[in-house]
């Protein structure tokens, strides 16, 4: 049995309201595909377990690139990323699997499995799915696909088979991490809040969920912390989604002027400003 990934009380760090446990961590990470093109330039971040955190910034700022940092699938040229204190990439991947459950943006697979085979394989270092597959597709309101092949389904549909995986493989850690690019994209209203609704209950768990995302309104409806990174590849700002995502501080990254407005109920909207003549905001 391998040992529980933790970080010494000394690596744990305050959130709103509480105390969270902080095992995840980017430590001046960079990466290049080239080293003469940068992605990531020297960041250094803490994704704390029991919260939700948001990677926004504009295309080419990295944020896909460190979300597989996260989960181990690349390993940083430069800096570390770590899971609790140990290098993410180094850990056995039958190991890590207990503790981090990473969904691509688009999934992909190389033969043609059914939707529950698919949503089983995430019983892979948790022993037998035991009919965990099935529960997991009833929660993202997949249940009735579940024999069909998994190629069969939309892409916003294979969204919502590959997050029923992730529950499946995190239903018996103990905290953990869901790592998660774009996961909303190609899903309609209807289910994105279903699944919004499925990040929140693993959050309120005990689960790190970390969301890549491009619509700011969604990032700051659904996180509770956030971290921008620009166009460089570097961190612009991280803290409270509702500190960090403000026009004063996104306007500079995007290159855009925004509005924060407030909707019926209370909720905040992100909204772009159209320039009008001479480039002023309309």
């Amino acid at each position: 049995m391998s040992p529980r990934v933790r970080l010494p009380r000394a690596a744990r760090q305050h959130a709103p309201g509480t105390i969270r446990p902080v095992d995840l961590l980017a430590q001046n990470a960079s990466f290049g595909y080239r080293r003469a093109r940068p992605v990531l330039a020297g960041v250094s971040a803490s994704f704390p377990r029991g919260a939700i955190t948001a990677i926004v910034g504009p295309n080419g700022a990295g944020k896909t690139t460190l979300v597989r940092l996260l989960a181990g699938v690349r390993h940083p040229t430069g800096g570390s990323v770590t899971l609790g204190g140990r290098a993410v990439a180094s850990i056995p991947e039958r190991e890590r699997a207990r503790h981090l459950a990473y969904l691509a943006q688009r999934p992909d697979l190389a033969f043609a499995f059914t939707v529950e085979r698919v949503v089983s394989f995430g019983a892979f270092a948790a022993g037998p799915a035991d009919g965990r597959a099935r529960a997991a597709l009833e929660r993202v309101g997949l249940a009735g696909r579940a024999d069909d092949l998994f190629g069969e389904l939309s892409v916003g549909q294979q969204q919502l088979a590959s997050l029923a995986r992730a529950l499946v493989q995190l239903e018996r850690a103990r905290g953990g991490y869901l790592l998660a690019d774009e996961p909303m994209s190609a899903m309609d209203p209807a289910h994105a809040l279903r699944a919004g609704r499925l990040f929140r209950e693993r959050a309120a768990a005990g689960t790190g969920v970390v969301v890549v995302l491009h619509d700011l309104t969604q990032a700051l409806t659904l996180a509770d912390r956030a971290l921008v990174l620009d166009a460089s590849g570097r961190v612009a700002s991280e803290g409270e989604a509702g500190e960090v995502l403000t026009p004063e501080r996104l306007s500079p990254v995007f290159e855009v002027a925004f509005d924060r407005l407030t909707l019926p109920g209370g909720s905040s909207a992100l909204v772009p400003v159209q320039p009008g003549p001479g480039g002023l905001p309309t």
